[in-house]
């Protein structure tokens, strides 16, 4: 049997007829140039576009009326009679309307603190209005929190008080503080009556002696309290005095001694054997004589009854005052012991 070369192929298979491609559709070749067109045409100027289009939305839609809150300051002016002893109202919160836009350029740092003008003014409740703060144009304020504040006057008076001096330290070992004087003595302070009533004396900011031996000056200032203020200057010069101490020390129960010429002690009873040695003098002094103190009785060579004596100090510095007690000790001779046989 012959092989047909048209029904056979190389591997023994006959080969796959060709199905001829469908003609395009005219309809979906022009969409897809129009869509390519659309999105790829005049790139630059379509991005251009839409970045306008984004603004213009932005601008809009960001520039409405929104509102913020800020603080704002208050001050008084206040009549010359008059002293207001209510408690100041120093800041008042606010609402502040406005475009966005210069809301974000609005710093509420710029705006002038709200005066409130009392030199008429009664007792009583003062109210604070919008026309009273001053804003940057398009700007509106809408609430103000407190929309009043309550005032109280007392009359106002002068007054003249005494300066108290305040030291802080203390002197060297053995120094004390002798005196402080302060010039002017006095001062002419102003406030209202009722609290300059009871106002006798004002003090001095604190003045250091820590470490001081000498006299010195300082120059100071005059503290007020609270709603007090001073009648011209307030500076104070202090004069402090600065001298050793003068002190009494006892030092108790210290022991009698016998002493003179060819005298043994141990042969003489004392009675009291003791006594009290009281000291008055400078720290100083008193601390660098106690050590080398002792109380005797003094006795000649041909002493040998048994008598009354009056104690002294050997070792005593001049300067320094003493007192003993007792003042007078009994002396008598001990007898020899005989020996044992």
């Amino acid at each position: 049997m012959g092989r047909g070369p048209d029904t056979i192929g190389k591997l023994g298979r006959s080969p796959a007829r060709k199905v001829p491609s469908p003609p395009p559709d005219p309809v979906r070749t022009r969409l897809g140039a129009w869509l390519h067109a659309a999105l790829f045409d005049n790139v630059g100027l379509k991005f251009l576009s839409m970045v306008l289009a984004i603004t213009v939305f932005l601008l809009v839609n960001t520039d409405r009326d929104r509102e913020i809150a800020a603080r704002v300051g208050v001050s008084y002016t206040m009549p010359d009679d008059k002293v207001l002893v209510s408690e100041r109202l120093d800041e008042v919160r606010v609402t502040i309307k406005g475009p966005w836009q210069r809301l974000r350029r609005f710093d509420e740092r710029e705006i002038e603190r709200i005066n409130i003008d009392l030199r008429r003014a009664q007792s009583g409740e003062v109210t604070i209005t919008p026309d009273m703060i001053t804003l940057p144009s398009g700007l509106s304020v809408t609430s103000i929190s407190p929309r009043t504040i309550r005032v109280q006057f007392d009359r106002r008076v002068d007054k003249i008080v005494e300066i108290v001096p305040q030291l802080a330290g203390r002197p060297m070992h053995g120094y004390v503080v002798s005196e402080v004087k302060p010039s002017p003595a006095t001062i002419k302070v102003r406030g209202a009556e009722t609290s300059l009533i009871a106002l006798t004396s004002v003090r001095t900011a604190e003045v250091s002696v820590e470490g001081r031996a000498e006299a010195f000056t300082a120059d100071t200032k005059v503290f007020m309290p609270e709603g007090v203020e001073p009648v011209g200057p307030s500076d104070v010069v202090l004069q402090v005095g600065i001298e050793e101490e003068l002190v009494t020390r006892k030092l108790p129960a210290q022991p009698v001694r016998v002493v003179g010429d060819g005298i043994d002690p141990a042969r003489w009873q004392v009675t009291p054997a003791q006594v009290d040695i009281t000291l008055t003098g400078t720290v100083l002094s008193i601390e660098k004589a106690k050590a080398a103190l002792s109380p005797v009785v003094r006795l000649g060579t041909g002493d040998t009854k048994a008598r009354e004596v009056a104690v002294s100090l050997d070792g005593l510095p001049p300067g320094i005052g003493v007192k003993i007690s007792p003042e007078r000790v009994k002396l008598a001779p001990l007898r020899a012991t005989a020996p044992v046989p």
